[in-house]
């Protein structure tokens, strides 16, 4: 039987492969769901133009159909009670040959396609209940239904007619698209889909070197030092805040008094010690102050700057210095 020319891929065309596909005088024609998506698969590369040649590797027709013909399988197709279907198929546009192998894994169909000789293989996983109504099996050709009537059973099989085409589409692009990419039939285009895919999977599958040329650091050709040690924490809370700079413009704000020295650059002196050394000159024998006269120091009280003492004089810095001490003593 040959089919109309068309998408080949439409629901229509691919249903009318699946019932060409059919054994003659088989009852039932579909045990169950499994045996639809096989013949569905099968259905998918007779489209392309493959032809059967063999169920399985080791089996092998008598007679094998012209490319483009899509004639009834043998009785044993779907023999297995396990649900499990293999196809050997040809092209007449390569030199392999294809086996397809639809297995029963829980409530999915596993199929695995390969091509002898390249021994890459391509796989696609289907959800049975997703595309088929277990309800309406098993499904037999009934004595004098004209074939449209039959096809027309036959698509019902599937929850709707754009369940076949999914299908359809996912077999082209998982699987015929892969195992034999370029392949030329009217009314057949390869999706631009599996290109994109295709590339998506080279680049994961590229080695690491291959993303990264110029690593940021050779140990064979970089002779850097390791970095300096540094105290931990680096950045120490319980260090004095550094000051703040000196304020906008050439002068300051009028009436600012710095009196925390807030602007006073960092590492010049006060003229005051703040606070002040109370009681520091106690430390000293009498008559001496912190400088000893021996080393060049000055007697007396006004030895080096002033004040310390427990009790305390004008020339102390609590009361402004020698300054103040000099006006009180006029």
């Amino acid at each position: 039987m040959t089919v109309n020319k068309g998408n080949v891929f439409s629901a229509e065309k691919l249903t009318e492969y699946m019932l060409s596909s059919l054994p003659e005088d088989s009852s039932p024609a579909l045990n169950n769901s499994y045996d639809a998506v096989a013949i569905l698969s099968h259905a998918c590369m007779i489209a392309v133009g493959f032809r059967l040649v063999g169920l399985g590797e080791d089996h092998t027709l008598e007679a094998p159909p012209d490319p483009g013909e899509s004639k009834p399988l043998p009785q044993e197709w779907n023999i297995s009670a396990s649900a499990n279907y293999a196809f050997r198929y040809a092209h007449s546009q390569s030199s392999l040959q294809y086996v397809i192998k639809i297995s029963r894994l829980g409530g999915k169909i596993v199929v695995n396609c390969v091509g002898i000789g390249d021994d890459k293989v391509h796989t696609l996983q289907v959800a049975v209940k997703d595309f088929l109504s277990e309800s309406s099996f098993p499904f037999s050709i009934l004595e004098g239904d004209n074939s449209e009537s039959s096809r027309r059973r036959l698509q019902d099989l599937f929850i709707s007619a754009g369940r076949v085409t999914d299908l359809g589409n996912l077999m082209k692009i998982q699987i015929i698209q892969k195992v034999a990419p370029g392949l030329h039939k009217e009314g057949y285009e390869e999706s631009a889909h599996a290109a994109s895919t295709a590339g998506t999977y080279r680049q994961h599958q590229s080695p690491p070197h291959h993303t990264n040329p110029s690593p940021a650091h050779d140990i064979l050709r970089d002779d850097r030092m390791p970095p300096h040690a540094q105290p931990r924490p680096f950045n120490d809370p319980l260090t004095s805040t550094p000051r703040r700079p000196y304020p906008a413009g050439d002068f300051p704000p009028p009436g600012f008094e710095d009196e925390f020295e807030i602007n006073r650059p960092v590492g010049v002196a006060g003229p005051e010690r703040r606070p002040p050394n109370i009681g520091e000159r106690d430390l000293y024998p009498p008559g001496l102050g912190p400088h000893d006269p021996l080393r060049g120091g000055d007697f007396g009280p006004r030895g080096g700057i002033g004040g310390g003492g427990m009790h305390p004089t004008f020339e102390d810095p609590l009361f402004g210095g020698g300054e103040a001490g000099n006006l009180n003593g006029r």
